[in-house]
Formats: structure tokens, sequence, C-alpha cells
């Protein structure tokens, strides 16, 4: 995997922008997956890294709809690489940005020592956003609210627009865990 980080401050920019990750299926994606969950994004911070002052990560908190797999809190927050801080922004290409008020089926990678660039699985390919107000509307498509590739697609469960059901969603990536 190769990663690209944009860094932007008063003085000019300079840009690495190539992010390079190898494509993963659904079915593989939740195999992967240490845990799975439905949650609304809650909150969203950026500071500077404890231990690397001059890098920025960003905190996600998401409140917990329904746990899909693996033990998961009510709450649950999620660190990863870049952010803006005092009007100097850092960014990963290819990193997720997040609203409150959003809501998405994420797939985490295992925690590792020291964290990851990304919590997610397949770098960001474990993310998905889920539309709908509500669970019977609920449709799911990728992260930036496109329609899923084909090999995402659940074999029946179709919502509005021909997009995957949430329920129908959830029900493939259990599956692909058997």
């Amino acid at each position: 995997m190769v990663l690209g980080m944009t860094l932007g401050n008063a003085a000019g920019v300079r840009s690495a922008d190539a992010t390079m990750v190898a494509s993963m299926s659904t079915a593989a994606q939740a195999t992967a997956a240490d845990r799975i969950f439905v949650g609304t994004v809650a909150s969203v911070l950026s500071r500077r890294k404890a231990s690397h002052p001059y890098y920025f990560e960003t905190v996600v908190r998401f409140a917990v709809e329904e746990t899909v797999a693996g033990a998961i809190p009510g709450n649950v927050e999620l660190v990863y690489s870049g952010g803006e801080v005092d009007g100097i922004r850092q960014r990963v290409d290819g990193m997720p940005e997040f609203a409150v008020g959003e809501r998405y089926v994420v797939l985490l990678e295992p925690e590792q020592t020291p964290a990851l660039t990304s919590p997610f699985v397949g770098f960001n390919q474990g993310l998905y956003r889920v539309i709908g107000e509500s669970r019977a509307s609920a449709v799911v498509r990728d992260r930036g609210g496109r329609a899923l590739a084909s090999d995402a697609l659940p074999a029946g469960g179709r919502g509005a627009g021909g997009d995957p059901a949430l329920d129908a969603f959830l029900d493939t990536l259990r599956a692909a865990r058997k």
C-alpha cells in the first residue's frame, strides 16, 4: 500500500497525492473485519498527535445502532491520520471525511500497535454510507454515497433505486463470516 499526504500551511502546499490500495470484495472485507457495526457519526474532532505534534489525526465518535460482528460498546471512537488544526490541513489522499449525523456500516481492522493510518478494512473500503432515515427504507451505498459495485450487492433485498436494503447488506456480511 502506498499512501500520499497533502500538507498545507501558510508558506505553501507540498503535495504527494497518491493512495493505492488493492481492491477487496465485500466478502473479503467482512472476513477480514475484526468488528462490524452500524452507527451514526456523533462528533468529529481533529487534533495534533500527542506523540508527533507536527502531524494531525481525526477522532470520529460513532453512536452504535447495531452490532453485526465482534464486541462493540454503545459508542466507538475511531482515530485516523489527517485533519485540520488552526487553519492548517493535513490530508491523506482517499481518507474519508465525516459529518455529524451521517450513518455508516463500518468494518474495522483488528487494532494494532502502532495504530494504522486508517482503522477501516482495506484502508477505507470497509466503510459504507447508509441512506434513509427509517430502517425499512434504509439502503447502502459506498462511503461517498455512490451506488455500490456489483460484487457488493446482495442477491436479493434491493431497496429504492436498486440499492441494497440495509438489512440485506448486513445479512450478506454475516453470511460471508460463516
